[in-house]
């Protein structure tokens, strides 16, 4: 029986829609690879370039044509040729919320603000294709809602930590690639289906219902919290641009308190040996990047400083049996045994015990003392699926169908790292409530299901059949630092420079908007000729860790930020660090606490709501 009421069986088998790259597009992507080098190497035959500049233009050129042949190779059939019927009906000018700005979001919202009409304020202009398709699409708005006002695309921040990419350039601005969208800046509390309502948290405190006729639930997932003391302390994580670039300086900022240190007595030399110990927690792709691009970093910025690489201790933590499950054993063990080779410190099956008094404590008796662990352990789905009257799976995410429908809710649709949605080109069955094969949450699957999901979205409003949603895995890439990087594709294994210009360059693809694509390899350019820029500007504090463990999904903080109403008054930093904050006058500005900045605040008075400001000193703006 079909899963649908009044909806007639469907077949079990259904065939690719042929979305694999043509011959002549493969053909042109190597002719990329070749043709810009090429051209290059011929200018600076002809004495028109200079070396320098020569290289950097052939670097930029090989990237460009690598982008392109890693897309066409890694890209894959996203959607089924059949179709399924939908028990929806023509809905003129709905309504549509898309929860989460992340990649999912993002992606599927461009595809939907494509098929909106215009409204009466002439904002949205509609299709280009003309009045006709304006006047018969079912979409009459798109309501994005995301705690942050951009989107980060996460498999680059470590690069952005190892300073190869500039964090804000793995940034890209929903209000200004969602132009025909209402984006709304806030947190999303809850969830009454029922009555088709969302309630937003607003950053300034308030908050208001959103009603919506079709709901697309994309929040994605946040930081897993492990339960070990003292670690939520003195943990760093990495899931944001704040956090990368906080890990950075946190980084560089060690080496140069180590170089100052003279080892002359025991207790300089333990000193200086804790400032160059770093702890990474998480064998998976995440802890291994990351630990693999801030070794490089450290390596390098070393030499400047006068710390040889044989000081520094870097250390891997994987509770399990082996690192990088996302890769067969073969590979992890290649891995495993490269990272060894780099210096690095392989402790699996050792689950962390305690992190308190900075020191760190495995089951296997290890003690590490250090100033720096960076967690990268994995992620849980995003706490606003509890807060809802939606089907949970047991591991806390929606439960779909292979349309990307809410099971039980047809007008809600879910994708990405918060939705359970069954994995066909691994025997999960079409028509199965509780399939025992899941997608896995990879950029992969997350970029082909928003793109089927913004069609079955139009379909559904359209009363139009629907697509299932399959894809085959093509398979896994990863960077190690160093410009060496791992990859399995389609059985094929690599490791060294070719997988990592693989990473590079499907990633580069992935990326969204070309302007931050241009921007990404300009940056590449600039680290290969030039050298990564070994410097610490403190400027930007690690996020906070919080009940729900991500910054970037987690409800806006409702203080720390510039007035917008009131008096605004200078603050003398004598002031801020001198003994009148110890004992504060009633009426005062006192300092209060928001992440890891101190910052001054006035307590409200009559009506007048308390006031947050910031105040200057030799540091610049705190």
């Amino acid at each position: 029986m079909s899963q649908y009421p009044g909806t007639p069986d469907v077949p079990t088998q259904w065939s690719p829609t042929g979305r694999r790259p043509r011959a002549a597009t493969r053909t042109l992507a190597v002719l990329g690879v070749l043709a810009g080098p090429a051209a290059v190497l011929a200018l600076w035959a002809a004495g028109l370039l200079g070396w320098w500049l020569a290289a950097a233009l052939a670097v930029a050129a090989v990237a460009g044509g690598a982008a392109l042949a890693g897309g066409t190779v890694l890209r894959g059939p996203g959607a089924l040729s059949g179709t399924i019927p939908d028990t929806g009906d023509f809905v003129p000018g709905a309504r549509v919320l898309v929860v989460g700005g992340g990649y999912v979001g993002l992606v599927a919202a461009r595809a939907l603000q494509a098929r909106l009409g215009r409204s009466g304020d002439g904002r949205h202009r509609g299709r280009r294709s003309g009045a006709r398709d304006r006047a018969s699409t079912p979409v009459g708005s798109v309501t994005v809602v995301d705690p942050q006002p951009h989107m980060t695309y996460q498999p680059f921040l470590p690069e952005a930590a190892g300073g190869s990419i500039a964090p804000r350039h793995l940034t890209v601005s929903l209000r200004r690639v969602l132009d025909r969208c209402d984006v709304v800046t806030g947190a999303v509390v809850a969830i009454d289906d029922a009555r088709r309502r969302a309630v937003v948290s607003l950053p300034d405190g308030l908050s208001k219902e959103i009603p919506y006729d079709v709901l697309v639930l994309a929040p994605g997932a946040v930081a897993r919290e492990l339960p070990v003391p003292g670690l939520a302390e003195c943990a760093m994580t990495f899931r944001s641009v704040s956090d990368a670039a906080a890990l950075r300086d946190h980084v560089l900022s060690r080496l140069d308190a180590a170089a100052s240190v003279v080892p002359t007595t025991a207790e300089e030399v333990a000193r200086r040996a804790r400032l160059l110990t770093f702890v990474v927690v998480g064998g998976g792709f995440a802890g291994v990047e990351a630990l693999g691009e801030l070794e490089d970093l450290a390596r390098r910025a070393g030499r400047q400083v006068g710390v040889d690489r044989d000081e520094m201790r870097w250390v891997l933590v994987e509770a399990a049996r082996r690192i990088m499950p996302e890769v067969t054993e073969p590979t992890a063990a290649r891995v495993h045994g490269r990272l060894a080779r780099r210096g690095v410190e392989v402790r699996v099956g050792a689950g962390l015990v305690s992190a308190e008094d900075g020191v760190i404590r495995l089951a296997d008796g290890t003690v590490v003392p250090t100033d720096t662990v960076v967690v990268a352990a994995g992620t849980r789905p995003h706490p606003l699926l509890e807060r809802t009257d939606l089907p949970l799976e047991r591991t806390g995410k929606v439960r779909c169908t292979a349309m990307l429908q809410v099971i039980g809710r047809n007008h809600v649709f879910a994708a990405g790292d918060g939705a359970a949605v069954p994995d066909l080109a691994r025997g999960a069955l079409l028509a199965d409530e509780n399939p025992q094969q899941l997608t896995a949450p990879t950029a992969q699957h997350a970029v082909r299901q928003a793109r089927v999901l913004a069609g079955n979205v139009v379909a559904h409003l359209g009363g139009r059949p629907l697509q299932p949603y399959q894809h085959a895995s093509a398979g896994v890439v990863a960077g190690l630092g160093r410009r060496r990087g791992v990859a399995e594709i389609r059985g094929v294994r690599l490791m060294g420079w070719p997988a990592y210009a693989l990473h590079r360059a499907y990633h580069l693809w992935a990326m969204p908007t070309a302007e931050r694509k241009a921007r990404i390899v300009l940056d590449w350019v600039a680290a290969a000729v030039l050298g990564r820029d070994p410097v610490a500007t403190g400027a930007v504090a690690p996020s906070p860790r919080r009940g729900d463990g991500d910054p970037d999904v987690a409800p806006a903080p409702t203080t720390g930020a510039i007035p917008t109403a009131g008096p605004v008054r200078a603050v003398d930093p004598a002031v801020v660090d001198g003994p009148t904050l110890r004992e504060p006058h009633p009426s005062a500005a006192v300092p209060v606490r928001v992440g890891a900045e101190d910052r001054m605040r006035a307590p409200a008075t009559g009506d007048q709501p308390a006031l947050t400001w910031l105040s200057t000193g030799r540091h610049g703006f705190r």
